[in-house]
């Protein structure tokens, strides 16, 4: 039975070596889990020009004798690199034909349907997808589109909230495909659709920019247990916000180093960002949240409020929060919001 790896935007270009050793890590993996076809969803390379430099490698290399198929359509950033007779590897099929074109399995249990990027829909080829030769196995569309869900709009890289081939799940669904392997946003999702039909992003198999924060994905589709988003071990951005509260910056170093120990590994790139107030010297605090975070990022927006917790007017509004009757989390952020402010005023001079 015919099992597919999914991935799209990866982004080559040839000063960034991590995410064509992404594009190693995941093929290696396709080979070690004995999958039979991976798909590309557009976005190889980063700009067309970036084929010639890049395409002598993936040919005599990545994209030639493995034990599985390789299918590789156009994205909204590389179309123009495949407009000639180009060819990368003898593992490598890469769908260029208009309307679309087709791939089937060796098996004959599923057909691919690849449809090189356009910037939108028209009715001749939503026509030409339903009219589509008749297959009784799995089948697959492959694409690269902007689906009409409540993702972020950062996901989509650079093109910010610009939606290149706009679809619905009402639009695909009225093709009649089993699975949709999408390329476009940067984050990986998964989604069900009405009809029984499922629809992926697997998002960038390496971090092109620092908001594609976590560990990254490939989207697998097994025709029984359907789509699975499974791990990679690749370059990652990975980011935490930590607040500091006064009295209790022993337990905010121990859950910092605590998350660091988790989170910092060789594959990823970690950044730590606390702010609120504290009642150690500002300088000792820093040494030990820096070492505590180490070896990852820290920016460090804590302040001192010493000076705030002996004012009059401080002091009169913690007997005023002790007569309340909220519970814990109202009162930190009620105390974190007020101490803001004391702090603020003091800086103006006001108090």
């Amino acid at each position: 039975m015919t099992r597919v790896l999914h991935t799209a935007d990866i982004h080559l270009t040839p000063d960034d070596q991590e995410r064509m050793d992404a594009l190693r890590a995941l093929l290696n993996l396709a080979e070690q889990e004995e999958i039979d076809v991976v798909t590309i969803g557009g976005d190889l390379f980063n700009q067309p020009e970036n084929l010639e430099l890049l395409r002598p490698d993936l040919r005599n290399d990545l994209f030639s004798n493995r034990p599985f198929e390789i299918i590789l359509i156009p994205g909204n950033h590389d179309i123009e690199a495949y407009r000639g007779d180009v060819f990368f590897g003898d593992s490598c099929t890469v769908i260029t034909e208009e309307p679309f074109g087709h791939w089937t399995a060796p098996d004959g249990d599923l057909r691919i349907t690849g449809l090189p990027y356009r910037e939108r829909s028209d009715d001749d080829l939503l026509l030409s997808l339903q009219d589509r030769e008749p297959f009784e196995g799995t089948e697959v569309l492959l694409l690269h589109c902007s689906l009409d869900a409540p993702f972020d709009d950062y996901e989509t890289g650079d093109e910010g909230a610009h939606h290149y081939f706009p679809v619905t799940e009402e639009l695909l669904t009225e093709l009649g495909f089993d699975y949709y392997l999408a390329g476009h946003y940067h984050s990986p999702h998964q989604v069900s659709f009405s009809d029984g039909s499922e629809f992926t992003y697997p998002g960038t198999p390496a971090s092109t920019r620092t908001s594609e924060t976590g560990q990254r994905r490939v989207s697998v589709v097994d025709p029984v247990d359907g789509i699975s988003l499974e791990p990679l071990d690749t370059f990652h951005y990975v980011s935490r916000e930590f607040t500091a509260t006064p009295g209790a910056e022993q337990e905010l170093l121990d859950d910092v180093r605590a998350w660091a120990q988790q989170h910092v590994t060789d594959s990823s790139e970690a950044s730590i960002h606390v702010n609120g107030f504290v009642e150690m010297d500002e300088e000792e605090f820093h040494e030990e949240l820096t070492a505590a975070a180490s070896p990852a990022n820290v920016t460090n927006e804590t302040r001192n409020v010493e000076h705030i917790l002996s004012h009059p007017l401080y002091r009169s509004f913690e007997e005023e929060v002790e007569e309340t009757d909220w519970d814990d989390e109202t009162t930190a952020k009620v105390t974190e919001r007020t101490l803001e402010v004391f702090s603020q005023l003091t800086a103006q001079g006001e108090i």
